[in-house]
């Protein structure tokens, strides 16, 4: 008798305990930032959430414990398509716009004959680079950060000093404007595509011409390593991309589909893939290993300025003079959605995580938005 009353007084006393320890519960409610986006989504990303876990009942004679309940996940500070920051400082139209690969620095260039830097954090001007006497074409980083890369109709190519600007070197050899230019992964060797049909190499850091290879019967618009470094994409008004073996220097593939100038071509981040755009108003995405056509995607109704591909390869980002940014789908090769730009699109990319796409617009300003794609 004494033992089942001691068990039912302990009973009460659990109950009792566990009923004041949850009588003051509270959950956080997420801040919503109202958009502004110009957005116009062809898919609907919904969001996911956690849900609380419901309470456990706990045994009478168990000595009971607590569970702080989760909070929500944060909610983004802006929504799928809004617009973050514009940048506004050059005086002339833009032809680019490339992150640093610390992702701190924004650089771009502009008809103006200007390269500007850019705080992306702040979205300061830091620097404005002049030395150029036309309008600049083309810019790059160096793998490492430390240097900067011009190419400019005045048909010479650039090597700048940063953090602080300074210019160190002027690469003269291309009898025409320099419509492209990119650092080999390792740094060593820089590319440049040239309206005189040729891709030339460069020594890094002497600045010493290696090679001029010649394949394009028209002017180059585009010339990219490949992120492993083995080869080189180049896309001229020859209506063709050209994929070059690094260690050979010779051409290994031309890609024929377009039915007008090829503009820009990028690689994949796991360089397996080769993305094209031109002024047919497509974009075409090609293996690179076996040069077959495995996409065609619609959707412009102008020449296709820029492509590039999200750091995790599964999205890519097309910029057109309709005035449109388009976003697809790389797996199923299917339109994601398409932002307005108020100008042409000249240049896109993405940040190094995938939330923000910058486009260098026609009017010369920069517009980033919230994508949130990785």
């Amino acid at each position: 008798m004494t033992r089942r009353f001691s068990l039912t007084l302990l009973s009460v006393l659990a109950t009792l305990m566990l009923l004041a320890g949850c009588g003051d519960t509270s959950t956080a409610i997420p801040t919503t930032i109202a958009s502004t986006a110009t957005a116009v989504p062809i898919a609907t990303i919904v969001p996911s959430s956690t849900p609380i876990p419901t309470p456990t009942t706990i045994p009478p004679t168990a000595t009971p414990t607590f569970t702080p309940t989760p909070l929500p996940s944060p909610t983004p500070a802006y929504r799928f398509g809004e617009e973050v920051a514009t940048l506004q400082g050059h005086s002339g139209g833009l032809w680019q716009a490339v992150l640093s690969p610390d992702g701190k620095t924004l650089a771009s260039a502009s008809a103006d004959k200007t390269i500007k830097l850019w705080d992306f954090a702040s979205h300061k001007e830091l620097l404005t680079l002049k030395g150029h006497t036309a309008e600049v074409r083309a810019v790059a980083f160096s793998p490492d950060g430390k240097l900067l890369a011009s190419g400019s109709v005045d048909k010479t190519i650039k090597l700048w000093q940063l953090p602080g600007g300074e210019e160190l070197a002027t690469l003269k050899g291309h009898t025409d404007e320099v419509a492209a230019v990119s650092f080999s992964p390792d740094g060593k060797t820089l590319a440049s595509g040239s309206k005189d049909t040729t891709l030339r190499l460069w020594e890094i850091p002497s600045g010493n011409a290696l090679a001029t290879l010649n394949g394009h019967t028209n002017w180059l618009e585009s010339a990219v390593f490949s992120p492993n470094g083995k080869l080189i994409a180049t896309g001229s008004l020859d209506y063709t991309v050209r994929l070059w073996d690094v260690a050979t220097r010779k051409s290994v593939a031309v890609l024929r589909g377009h039915t007008n100038w090829v503009l820009p071509v990028t690689f994949s981040p796991d360089s397996k893939l080769v993305a094209s755009g031109s002024k047919d108003a497509n974009v075409l995405v090609w293996e690179a290993d076996t040069g077959k056509l495995r996409y065609t995607l619609k959707g412009h109704t102008e020449e296709v300025r820029s492509v590039a591909f999200s750091p995790s390869g599964k999205v890519l980002a097309s910029g057109s003079e309709d005035q449109f940014t388009r976003l697809w789908d790389v797996t199923s090769g299917s339109p994601l959605a398409s932002f307005k730009n108020g100008s042409s699109a000249a240049w896109v990319t993405f940040n190094a995580d995938g939330n923000l796409l910058v486009a260098a617009l026609g009017n010369g300003l920069i517009k980033i938005r919230y994508v949130g794609v990785s």
